[in-house]
């Protein structure tokens, strides 16, 4: 499955804010950026994701890229897809 790369760097960095500060003002956002994946994944790929957010917040080490080619052993490919545009 292929996912949006704006929509999963949303969810990794409001993720990172939210475990780096614990301001729940980010709450709010982080679901919602979940709940848009999970459109178009399972629940269960949207928290692994989050997860490994986390893991790489906390652990100082780590970047995005990491986590996508984390994501992708498990068949979820995160690529850049071409806005529409319309006439």
């Amino acid at each position: 499955m292929k996912l949006d790369k704006r929509e999963v760097d949303k969810v990794i960095r409001l993720t990172r804010k939210y475990y780096k500060t614990s301001d729940i003002d980010y709450l709010p956002a982080l679901i919602e950026a979940k709940e848009v994946l999970e459109r178009s994944v399972s629940w269960q790929a949207v928290e692994l994701m989050s997860n490994l957010a986390h893991y790489t917040q906390v652990s100082g080490k780590g970047t995005y890229d990491d986590i996508y080619r984390a994501l992708e052993i498990f068949g979820i490919i995160v690529e850049e897809k071409e806005e529409e545009n319309e006439l």
